[in-house]
């Protein structure tokens, strides 16, 4: 049950609207202008050559087997582009921006109704505006934040149907999430589950339910789920390949395979790394810095709950050398949720914690006010018509927003909210048409026309284990109607790109493609 409080006012819960108006505006603004990059063609190359096979079970690229990743972020980017038309980059990137909306909603709803309506907002707002998602991934058509919201919404079901008394139904569900987790990313879902299974019945008291019907109820779903994708995949090739891989792939982030000293290190930046991506929610967490904290979240259940799933899953990445940050990206709405609650009980916190967060906030605000002046001084803004009247604009509600914040201290933090919003529409409407037109994704483009300019309707492959760039690849596909595919063989009256110094002598050189340190051609094998 929510936790007894003042109601919210009107006021802030008409700045929180705003809030959430304003961010929801601004995930989606200039979504699909910045062409496809780093991992986003590989996702949608491999959803694009599952529909041309008609084979959803076995994820392909090159024509070869696909080992890192099982398919259901695949399955879904393909349900993305035949909803929206086909494989365009905002198609490419929809699943990120509606996993966190997700997650959010998934927030709010938690928040209310085991704490309160402001906690709610905060939780609902905080996460998807930290700056590491909402300046940088939030934009990437990438796995990690749709694998966020199913991994979020597992622990999701396991308080809340444990609190319920529902235990069938808190394994099953978490059970079913976690499978779901197991066909997205692989074996990282497992130690998620047993960690925070293990740890919460501990903590309730409930470790014996682990030897119940209702647990093995779970575990049956969970099998069912992974065990009869791998049965459907065994149809087609050796499960034992696919495991073997997707073991291999998770001890490379191990001490063992990292080294000692790589260990060390890993273990001094990776939490600076996280209190990076963390901003401006990370200001609440001074209010966390109190000897009595973990007796504050232990009032709350929702509280002790969020931090012990965060203290037991974030200390295996913090010990694993290869973890990156956007593997723990369901963490991070933990972590403010403490800051939430430790932020309602500052009225015995130290005064200087309030006007720390008061000074902290109010820099960040005048800091994107005066950023949105400086819009007039980019050279590289130069080509956009509306520049001018977009930094007048912004500063007018920016330095309106920092005029309020200097008169209303308990409007700080929705007005901080409000702040990041505006900047990052500011941001959606210089930043990305910027990176769009000075992208080196855009000579990817050309090289693609080109190649499919030259081959037209007739068979290309690349050759052997040569690799050009998977952005050129995607929009040859596009460009082409069929993925390109790897080959062995040199079959008359084939185009093939081929690495140039193993070219053999004779074949004509029809274009050079720089990749890297690499020279690759476009040649053809005359027909006989």
């Amino acid at each position: 049950m929510a936790e007894s409080s003042a109601n919210l006012g009107q006021d802030q819960r008409g700045l929180f609207w705003l809030a959430a108006l304003l961010v929801f505006i601004s995930l989606f603004i200039n979504l699909g202008k910045q062409p496809v990059y780093l991992e986003e063609p590989r996702r949608a190359m491999i959803a694009m050559e599952m529909e041309e096979n008609g084979n959803f079970i076995v994820p392909m690229q090159l024509g070869e087997y696909y080992y890192a990743k099982p398919p259901l972020f695949n399955w879904v980017v393909w349900a993305s582009a035949r909803l929206t038309g086909g494989y365009g980059s905002w198609a490419l990137r929809l699943p990120t921006v509606l996993s966190i909306i997700g997650a959010s909603l998934l927030l709010f709803w938690l928040g209310r109704r085991y704490v309160n309506e402001e906690f709610a907002w905060l939780g609902a707002l905080l996460f998807p505006t930290c700056a590491g998602l909402y300046f940088y991934f939030s934009l990437l058509g990438e796995i990690d934040l749709f694998y966020a919201l199913l991994t979020l919404g597992s622990f999701a079901t396991l308080f809340h149907f444990q609190q319920k008394g529902q235990h069938l139904l808190m394994f099953t569900t978490t059970y079913a999430l976690a499978g779901l987790g197991t066909l997205t990313k692989g074996l990282p879902s497992i130690l998620f589950l047993g960690l925070s299974v293990l740890v919460w019945l501990w903590y309730t008291g409930e470790w014996k339910r682990l030897f119940s019907l209702s647990h093995l109820a779970g575990i049956l779903v969970f099998g069912s789920i992974v065990g009869g994708y791998m049965l459907a995949y065994h149809q087609y090739n050796d499960i034992g390949l696919y495991l073997q891989a997707l073991l291999s792939e998770s001890s490379e982030r191990t001490v063992v395979e990292n080294g000692f000293l790589k260990f060390l290190q890993h273990l001094a930046s990776f939490p600076l790394e996280t209190i990076k991506d963390l901003p401006p929610g990370l200001f609440l967490l001074l209010f966390a810095l109190r000897r009595d904290l973990w007796r504050l979240l232990r009032r709350n259940p929702f509280l002790a709950f969020a931090a012990l799933m965060l203290l037991v899953n974030y200390l295996p990445y913090w010990l694993s050398p290869g973890a990156r940050q956007r593997y723990i990206y369901m963490l991070y709405p933990l972590i403010f949720l403490i800051g939430i609650y430790a932020y309602q009980h500052r009225d015995d916190a130290p005064a200087w914690q309030f006007r720390a967060f008061r000074f902290l906030s109010g820099l960040l605000i005048a800091l994107l006010a005066l950023g949105s002046l400086a819009l007039n001084f980019v050279p590289g803004l130069d080509f956009l018509p509306y520049r001018l009247p977009l930094s007048i604009l912004s500063f007018a509600l920016l330095a309106g927003l920092f005029w309020y914040y200097r008169r209303r201290p308990r409007w700080t933090l929705a007005l901080l909210l409000i702040a990041t919003a505006v900047g990052r529409l500011v941001f959606g409407l210089t930043v990305l048409p910027q990176r769009a037109h000075e992208s080196a994704a855009q000579k990817d483009i050309q090289m693609a026309r080109h190649i499919a300019g030259i081959a037209e309707g007739e068979p290309l492959y690349i050759y052997a284990d040569g690799r050009i760039s998977f952005s050129t690849i995607f929009h040859l596909n596009l460009i082409r109607g069929k993925t390109l595919h790897r080959s062995c063989e040199m079959v008359p009256g084939a185009y093939y790109l081929y690495r140039r110094k193993e070219l053999p002598e004779g074949y004509p050189v029809l274009l050079d493609i720089p990749y890297e340190d690499t020279m690759y051609v476009l040649t053809r094998l005359p027909a006989d």
